[in-house]
């Protein structure tokens, strides 16, 4: 096995104890852990696209900067309680921007009428949640309304990629619309509502990142095999 291989195996490896450890310290409610283990989500997931890339394409510079405007939603808001959830809100609205642009030339080439079919119960859900949570929003409405169209068109493009996008696009609007209804909608009662909103998240965002890998025409662990010509195509 090609030793930038191994890395990238071991960075999903470190990723996925990362995310148990932290989905453990929230149930525990060990929150010192829960918060060192938090930032780490996203470095690992720019391990893993680097390792896998062999060029820096359009479509991985989005995703580099999806992940990074990420980071700040997973981090920045923690730092600054008063305005967590502005600074939340605001860093996944960004990340699901740059997600969109990268997903929008795949859907592209894929598009069929089943999948466009999914905009209606997509859009459904977002709707229904945003109208229920408009009360609670508050001041943040405007935002929440803008999050919430960058997140339907997120989880309907990621349809249009591959078995692992689509999964990661679904799991993403879930964990979201759990968000949603346990900020915004008073009376809201859901059992383990924290630690099903990060596991979500967490697995979401990892399933959409290695839907992007493996779209990728090449990996840097195949990009300059034995008596291959290397062909760079831009996606």
């Amino acid at each position: 096995m090609p030793p930038i291989r191994s890395v990238h195996l071991m960075l999903w490896v470190a990723y996925a104890l990362t995310v148990i450890v932290h989905v453990g310290s929230v149930t525990a409610d060990a929150d010192m852990v829960r918060r060192i283990t938090q930032p780490l989500f996203v470095p690992l997931l720019v391990g893993v696209l680097l390792t896998a890339a062999p060029h820096r394409s359009r479509t991985t510079m989005l995703l580099l900067g999806g992940l990074l405007c990420a980071w700040c939603g997973d981090s920045l808001g923690q730092l600054l309680p008063h305005v967590e959830q502005i600074v939340t809100v605001s860093g996944f609205l960004g990340a699901l921007i740059f997600y969109a642009a990268a997903l929008a030339p795949m859907w592209a080439r894929t598009r069929d009428a089943m999948r466009i079919a999914l905009a209606i119960p997509y859009g459904a859900v977002v709707i229904g949640l945003f109208v229920a949570c408009a009360d609670g929003a508050g001041p943040l409405l405007p935002m929440v309304g803008a999050y919430a169209m960058a997140l339907a068109t997120v989880a309907f493009l990621s349809a249009g990629g591959n078995g692992l996008t689509w999964s990661g696009g679904t799991l993403f609007l879930l964990s979201s619309s759990l968000l949603a209804m346990d900020w915004f909608l008073p009376g809201a009662s859901i059992a383990f509502s924290t630690e099903l909103v990060m596991l979500t998240y967490t697995v979401g965002h990892a399933l959409l990142i290695a839907g992007m890998v493996q779209a990728m025409p090449r990996r840097r662990w195949t990009a300059c095999a034995p008596g291959a010509a290397l062909v760079i195509v831009e996606s």
